[in-house]
């Protein structure tokens, strides 16, 4: 990427995308002028203002002149012809960028949508191929749903994981790639700094999920109980929308063509963008803690004081790996934790007490902060084997599960650890008269980590 300090214009510099990019650009060096049709917005120190409005072109002139990248940042949902408005900006915009010489436009827009779709998706389309078609090379980055603070659509999502009775129509079973907005930011800088770029590039998440299952994964990481679902056929986008507009800060005409777009499955169809641009250091961010980052809900970590101990060690003869592998596909539907009648009642009696409950969800290759099951992860290192969860059950203290695949004389040892510490007198009596049953759960569970090793051995 450039070390060169480029001159930047950010349109759409409000938003919650449009903020975070101002903050990065001007802390890398960068130039940056923003058009802005208000006054109170706080920008950055040595960040110009050009005030006006995106749709009047001699504003429009004015935010571009003299930059070597614009980003194309707005979108127009909260106006009713938002699609006609934004295609005007779109040809203004190209016209007005290859006269002042700009040398990369970066567009941030949606999914590619199919033959039918919503007007909001097509709208977002039809921007970025009036973008792609003009003499200056332009780059849409597409991504479905961005996780991040004062996003419509994450302020939708978490109100909604907080009803204890919800509505669940027949287009919450869509499925998506939501993505970190960390991770959004990090290509559009990549995108403007690097060689100029011209395509459709598709920035998503590492796992799909339906929004119903984005809801209960909301719900997971807030520690609420998951809220009843009642299917509801005739629950339209319309009635959503009004609901949302009284009960949520999203007005009803934000909220109507962000639910409409739930219609079709927002899944990438073009190149994925790290085949362009450099990944984010450490690689994207999980779901899980995409969604910590977005709702400001920092994993709980184990507390300092005085513990209990408990644990299980077994044998086998097969490898180290062999063994790890099966301990990092613990939990969801297909690596139950057992065994599972056990915890399925624990779940139930959790979810009376108004914890998170029987829910049963994981990803693909989890890391530090992602959940499973009722469990968040606090630590994994690959190198010595060794998984770490803490539970998120309602106790009378913190519970800390420790697995870990020891290489033996002759295969492995699995070192199952339970640590437990009470807060308060109350949890010194729940640890005591738990405990024979807690030893007889974890024995069996480590038993049947060993069982299901022999099986993928098979």
């Amino acid at each position: 990427m450039s070390s060169v300090a480029l001159s930047c214009t950010v349109l759409g510099g409000t938003g919650f995308v449009g903020t975070a990019l101002v903050t990065d650009l001007a802390a890398a060096g960068h130039r940056v002028r923003v058009l802005s049709r208000g006054r109170e917005h706080p920008f950055p120190a040595g960040v110009s203002v050009v005030r006006g409005d995106a749709a009047d072109s001699a504003a429009l002139e004015a935010a571009v002149r003299g930059s070597d990248v614009v980003f194309h940042l707005v979108h127009s949902l909260r106006e009713p012809d938002f699609a006609e408005r934004d295609r005007a900006i779109a040809e203004r915009l190209v016209a007005l960028s290859a006269a002042a010489g700009v040398r990369q436009i970066v567009y941030l827009g949606g999914p590619r949508p199919g033959p039918a779709t919503s007007p909001h998706l097509a709208s977002r389309s039809e921007v970025a191929d009036i973008l792609l078609a003009g003499p200056v090379p332009a780059v849409a980055l597409q991504a479905s749903m961005i996780l991040g603070r004062g996003s419509a659509g994450l302020e939708l999502l978490a109100r909604t994981a907080r009803l204890p009775i919800r509505p669940r129509p027949g287009w919450t079973a869509r499925r998506s790639r939501p993505v970190a907005l960390a991770d959004v930011r990090h290509y559009l800088r990549a995108a403007a700094e690097g060689t100029p770029l011209r395509g459709r590039f598709d920035v998503s998440g590492p796992e799909p999920i339906s929004y119903d299952d984005l809801v209960r994964r909301c719900a997971r990481i807030l520690r609420r109980p998951g809220g009843l679902a009642l299917p509801a056929p005739l629950w339209s986008h319309t009635a959503a929308a009004l609901v949302a507009g009284l009960a949520s800060p999203v007005p009803a005409s934000v909220a109507a063509p962000l639910f409409a777009s739930l219609d079709h499955d927002l899944l990438p169809v073009d190149v994925p963008v790290e085949t362009v641009l450099p990944a984010p250091p450490g690689g994207p961010a999980s779901l899980d803690n995409a969604l910590r980052a977005a709702l400001g809900a920092p994993a709980a970590t184990a507390p300092a004081g005085r513990s209990y101990l408990g644990e299980h060690t077994v044998r086998t003869d097969a490898g180290p790996d062999r063994v790890w592998q099966v301990i990092t596909r613990l939990g969801g539907e297909h690596g139950r934790f057992a065994p599972a009648p056990a915890w399925a009642l624990r779940g139930l009696l959790d979810h009376a007490l108004g914890g998170v409950g029987l829910y049963r969800g994981r990803p693909g290759s989890p890391v530090p902060g992602d959940v499973i099951d009722s469990w968040t992860v606090r630590h994994r290192d690959d190198a010595a084997r060794e998984l770490v969860l803490g539970a998120d059950m309602r106790l009378p203290g913190d519970a800390e599960l420790s697995l870990r695949a020891q290489p033996a004389s002759t295969g492995t040892s699995l070192r199952q650890q339970v640590r437990f510490t009470p807060s308060g007198p109350l949890g010194d009596v729940y640890w005591h008269v738990q405990k024979p049953l807690h030893d007889l759960v974890f024995a069996v569970m480590a038993r049947s980590i060993v069982r299901e090793v022999g099986r993928s051995a098979d």
